[in-house]
């Protein structure tokens, strides 16, 4: 048997990265959203007539479901609270009256593009409370008028996001925890290292979806040309 190499038994071998690692760190990046593009600006001008037109016929404290905990997104809030308020006034069309319904189906027309959007919720995060529906007709004209003069592109929307929810323990419980936590010893630098190294790849896929979730559509989607929208 060949004597060992001087100093080879000192030497530690080198922590490799597990396989499955850079699997993992890719499935972590959320994919970047599909997109909802338009030729022209579908939002129309006369959509505040058909509202005052309607709030008399409304028993205004009516209940209707809306999300509360929707992510603030300055190019996606007001598509995503369209796509709320068509869901609530399908379902208002359902229960009205004969002479209601057509006002509530003129209003929904005015917003009936978001369809074209496929707006979903992946991560089934969303969270649905009560309000008025005095309350929805508001927020439906607010999100029109937030769309009016932009873009009509929107890169990224389709994928409902979710504000973060609330820690589930309190300062004190986690203070009280903090306490009794006794850290154990450091661990060598070179794991260090390799952490480091796993958070550079992590931060570098991060940034390709960005990019993804940023560029403009490829094709722009169909909508209602602007000559009949004017005349709804």
């Amino acid at each position: 048997m060949d004597p060992a190499l001087p100093g080879s038994a000192l030497v530690p071998p080198r922590p490799r990265c597990p396989p499955q690692v850079p699997l993992l760190l890719l499935l972590a990046v959320p994919p970047p959203g599909g997109c909802c593009s338009f030729d022209f600006n579908p939002v129309s001008s006369t959509f505040s007539t058909h509202v005052d037109a309607l709030i008399p016929n409304l028993i205004l404290d009516y209940p209707v479901a809306m999300p509360s905990n929707l992510a603030t997104d300055s190019r996606c809030s007001d598509l995503w609270g369209l796509h709320f308020g068509a869901a609530a006034l399908a379902r208002l069309v359902g229960v009205a009256g004969g002479a209601l319904a057509p006002q509530l189906q003129a209003i929904a027309a005015h917003i009936a593009f978001v369809a074209e959007c496929h707006i979903h919720d992946p991560q089934g995060c969303i969270r649905l409370e009560t309000v008025n529906v005095s309350q929805l007709l508001g927020a439906l004209v607010q999100h029109l008028g937030g769309l009016q003069g932009r873009p009509p592109h929107f890169p990224g929307c389709a994928r409902l996001r979710c504000r973060p929810a609330p820690p589930l323990t309190t300062p004190a419980v986690q203070h009280e925890r903090t306490e009794g936590f006794k850290p154990g010893p450091p661990a060598p630098p070179i794991h260090g290292l390799v952490l480091l190294g796993g958070l550079g790849g992590a931060l570098g896929l991060a940034a390709v979806a960005w990019v993804l979730w940023r560029r403009p559509c490829a094709q722009p989607l169909q909508g209602i040309p602007a000559s009949e929208q004017d005349g709804t």
